[in-house]
């Protein structure tokens, strides 16, 4: 595999998230997975990103790795207008 980044990265955080929801988006299709199956490959790569380069333990990271899936969240929500998601078995008690 080989990546190649054509153009200027931008300083914007958010055209940098649409460009790693794009290569995600990619890799999912190039393997017949389903793009969603990219959430679970977007959190492993930071959790190994994290044990790599911050130089603790697993479980010193892991209160970091929870406070960051929660600011994540809250800068989507802030970038972008998030669609509300019906869970399947919330549909079915209705």
């Amino acid at each position: 595999m080989e990546i190649e980044i054509k153009g200027k990265v931008t300083a914007d955080p958010r055209d940098r998230v649409l460009a790693i929801e794009a290569v995600t988006k990619a890799i999912c299709q190039e393997t017949g997975q389903d793009p969603a199956e990219g959430v679970m490959m977007l959190l492993t790569a930071a959790a190994h990103l994290m044990a790599v380069y911050s130089g603790k333990s697993a479980d010193q990271n892991i209160m970091t790795l929870a406070s960051c899936l929660g600011n994540a969240t809250v800068a989507a929500d802030d970038f972008f207008k998030l669609k509300t998601v019906t869970i399947a078995s919330e549909a079915a008690n209705c």
